[in-house]
């Protein structure tokens, strides 16, 4: 079972050795803050509990994605990988229920 984690993480290690030292450092401190159970935006506004953890995942993965992606990598932005990962059909039954509202 060690050897399967290893084997795991060894993709997520290699991204991070082949990011700049300043994308490293903010990774390691969201990684920090994600991993602390208690957090200071729970205490002051408890309304609000989990979206900062997931605002922080998300400059966490970005970061990593932007700056640690191979070279050959294809860089997408939010919305092309959105319009990549729905479906054809399904892009087209949008389309002709925004033609009917319209």
């Amino acid at each position: 079972m060690k050897q399967r984690i290893k084997d795991a993480i060894r993709i997520y290690v290699a991204q991070f050795q082949r990011s700049p030292w300043w994308v490293k450092v903010i990774a390691t401190i969201c990684v920090i803050y994600l991993a602390i159970p208690i957090d200071p935006f729970d205490l002051l506004f408890p309304w609000m509990a989990f979206s900062d953890d997931l605002f922080i995942a998300g400059v966490l993965l970005k970061l990593l994605h932007k700056y640690g992606g191979r070279p050959a990598d294809e860089k997408l932005t939010p919305l092309q990988l959105l319009t990549k990962i729905l479906p054809p059909r399904r892009k087209k039954n949008v389309d002709e229920q925004l033609k009917k509202i319209r």
